[in-house]
């Protein structure tokens, strides 16, 4: 089979990687991403696994694998904060990490979320007129536009700290042979945006870019983006995708048929040899998983 799958989904259910392996091959995959929640005993074994041929590893999310007691999130670091420097160098030291590790699991692609710019407060206000349904209403409107302008006057000193976290973790990646792939985020704080992805694949050509199906789903029901258009624009630096659906306009990682998205849209995409990763919620039964595979694959022919 093409397609992996985030240990994600299933790690947090099980007492061994044995376990949370066997029960993803009987779902049909034979390749996973090892997720930013997989304790290191478990990555281990995953990777002891591939050695003998028994998995594949398609990517890891960072940041993989997590250390004893620490907290499974994507976001425990951000390397474009301006508000802690010592975050953001721990950021650094914990992505080249992750780069190391995927050489030895012998992963080609880390995906990353870089950061949030500090306007969260206008992003729930956004949220909620949504669920309200106020979206084309000018309130709504209102609202937008003092997020955009809100985040305009920060992201640029984010963007300058984010170059500097580049400019030291990028190198080590070419040395390793991995490709770090930036993650678009569904919200409208996420680093970078659209325009910024665009600047930072001039100043930085070995940049990947990930893209989320899911998320970018959630940024054009926003009103943030036009999703058909910007997989177009982004499909030569694309290294890879998250596969799952949207409900209820902001509602991610639901399995399809069913959803929001056009999953037709990445028909030249998929064409690449890039991971296609499923990305399920905890509550997704494995069975809705196997119907979704054959989803895309009638679809996108693969």
């Amino acid at each position: 089979m093409r397609y992996s799958i985030s240990t994600n989904w299933n790690s947090y259910r099980h007492a061994s990687a044995e376990a949370m392996l066997e029960e993803i091959q009987a779902l049909g995959f034979e390749s996973v991403e090892l997720g930013y929640a997989l304790p290191r005993a478990f990555a281990e074994t995953v990777i002891q696994w591939q050695k003998e041929g028994k998995i594949k590893i398609s990517s890891l999310h960072a940041f993989c694998p997590i250390q004893n007691g620490g907290t499974p999130t994507p976001e425990i670091f951000s390397i474009c904060d301006l508000r802690d420097h010592h975050g953001a160098r721990q950021g650094i030291s914990a992505a080249i990490e992750t780069g190391e590790y995927a050489a030895r699991a012998g992963a080609k692609v880390v995906v990353m979320h870089a950061g949030r710019v500090p306007v969260a407060r206008y992003v729930n206000k956004l949220s909620t007129l949504f669920d309200k349904g106020y979206i084309g209403t000018k309130r709504y409107e209102r609202t937008l536009v003092k997020l955009m302008n809100k985040r305009e006057k920060l992201a640029l000193k984010q963007i300058d700290v984010l170059r500097e976290a580049l400019d030291e973790i990028l190198p080590e990646y070419e040395r390793l042979g991995v490709t770090l792939a930036l993650e678009n985020l569904p919200s409208y704080d996420g680093v970078p945006s659209e325009p910024e992805f665009d600047m930072l694949f001039t100043e930085y050509p070995t940049l990947g870019y990930w893209h989320d199906i899911g998320h970018g789903q959630v940024r054009q029901n926003l009103g943030h983006i036009y999703h058909k258009g910007i997989v177009k624009r982004f499909t030569p630096k694309i290294a890879g995708m998250h596969i799952h659906d949207v409900i209820e306009g902001m509602a991610d990682h639901h399995m399809p048929p069913g959803g929001m998205v056009k999953f037709d849209i990445f028909n030249e995409v998929v064409k690449k040899d890039i991971p296609l990763v499923f990305e399920p919620s905890h509550s997704c039964d494995g069975q809705s998983i196997v119907n979704a595979v054959q989803y895309v694959q009638q679809i996108w022919n693969i």
